[in-house]
């Protein structure tokens, strides 16, 4: 597709909120400034082999400034969440407001979870200190972008010590033609927690672009599991960008469900920062019509002792196409680690396209690293071998399906699993 050159104009930038605090907006204008006079992406390099970056700028930025001021209100949290199965509810709606409850276990407990300006213009300085720290505004052009408007900030704390067992849930709504999203989220030490990040919409606004910015530390011997589910309208375009910092015997699971938008592009990593950390990165991925997905991810492995697995799956129909990119890099001084890196692609009809690319960056011998990657159609002998159990075509499609992504759905915490599933059927139309 052919992708017109972009003319930008700088409109004069605003400050967030009457809360926001000089540091922040300082900070964000240096962003917005850094966004508009920084190339885009370099198609030649493989980050941005496959997808135009064009896709992801923004055509009106005075709309963005505008949207900076709009917070139309906060939902009262006095009364404490009473909803079964989770711990924590946040959102954003498209007017901007947004909401924040606890259940009474996390609010005894001594759990954080507001909006990020407020939390930034604390005086304790827990959010000042992290904000920015994975992913920078320097990080790129539109993780930019994303420093200087966002607009629906979310921050959750997690004291020491303190295990949630139930997940908080995020709703991520989108809001106008451009959604600036930014959830950072700090775990102490011997502390756990689940999240699930929920950007789902079925509304419908041609052109819109959602972007992401998810930053979260985890101290030592803590324990997180972040799940972010993408179902954004058949419209937009996606942009996500996620780091993890581990700390020493921490251990992440990081799950990705890539399902909605028409252009997705989702970067993420996790830094193995101490000694015996371990992290896992799960991903399925499903397109059908002209679908197109584009996956990073990455372990930086700081830490000897430390292990990292990467499983993800993809599954394309139609005319859908999927790029994926994973890195293993393992520093000079980081010795006894294990990293494994596996991506398969399934191709349910002619016309689907895939492309898979391992990467090791490995500056230590005292490793043991494998990586796997297979692209190609359902085994059609295994497919006879169900007929001939009685089973029909549709029916033996619909087992092999299943049994190539339910490893994944399986990580997802509660019963969300089970509904993502029929999503995915009834977006495959396996029947």
């Amino acid at each position: 597709m052919q992708i017109q050159e972009l003319t930008i104009t700088r409109p004069e930038f605003r400050h967030m909120d009457k809360a926001e605090p000089s540091w922040l907006y300082e900070y964000r204008k240096t962003a917005w400034d850094f966004y508009h006079e920084a190339p885009f992406p370099d198609r030649v390099k493989h980050l941005w082999r496959y997808t135009a970056p064009e896709q992801f700028a923004v055509g009106e930025p005075e709309q963005a400034m505008m949207s900076l001021s709009r917070l139309t209100g906060l939902m009262d949290d006095a009364e404490p969440l009473e909803e079964p199965g989770i711990d924590g509810f946040g959102f954003n709606k498209g007017d901007y407001s947004m909401g924040f409850k606890l259940s009474p276990h996390a609010s005894k407990a001594g759990i954080v979870f507001k909006e990020l300006t407020m939390a930034a213009a604390n005086g304790d300085g827990l959010a000042a200190k992290h904000l920015g720290g994975l992913v920078p505004y320097k990080f790129g052009k539109f993780e930019a972008l994303n420093a200087a408007i966002w607009n629906t900030g979310m921050f959750i704390y997690v004291p020491k010590n303190t295990t949630l067992e139930k997940p908080i849930y995020l709703h991520r709504h989108p809001t106008g033609l451009i959604t600036a999203t930014r959830l950072l989220v700090v775990l102490g030490e011997n502390s756990e927690a689940s999240l699930i990040d929920d950007y789902s919409c079925h509304c419908r606004k041609e052109g819109a672009i959602a972007n992401s910015v998810v930053e979260i530390f985890a101290g030592d011997r803590a324990r997180i599991r972040y799940v972010n589910l993408q179902r954004l309208g058949p419209d937009s375009r996606t942009y996500i960008t996620h780091r993890t910092q581990l700390g020493a015997d921490a251990e992440g699971y990081s799950i990705f469900a890539t399902l909605g938008s028409a252009v997705s592009k989702i970067n993420t990593g996790v830094i193995l920062n101490g000694r015996g950390a371990r992290s896992h990165i799960y991903g399925v991925a499903v397109g059908d019509a002209k679908q197109h997905v584009d996956h990073f991810t990455a372990h930086h492995h700081l830490a000897s002792d430390s292990q990292s697995n990467i499983d993800f799956k993809v599954v394309l129909k139609d005319r859908a196409a999927s790029a994926y990119t994973g890195l293993i890099e393992i520093a000079e001084h980081a010795s006894n680690c294990e990293a494994y890196q596996e991506n398969r692609n399934l191709l349910l009809n002619k016309g689907t396209r895939a492309e898979t690319i391992p990467e090791l960056e490995i500056l230590n011998d005292q490793v043991r690293c494998t990586h796997g990657a297979t692209v190609g159609p359902i085994d059609p002998e295994m497919v006879f071998y169900l007929q001939s159990r009685g089973i029909s075509k549709e029916e033996a499609t619909r087992t092999i399906v299943a049994g190539f992504i339910e490893p994944t759905i399986n990580k997802i915490p509660g019963n969300l699993g089970e509904g993502l599933k029929d999503i995915i059927f009834g977006k495959l139309e396996v029947q």
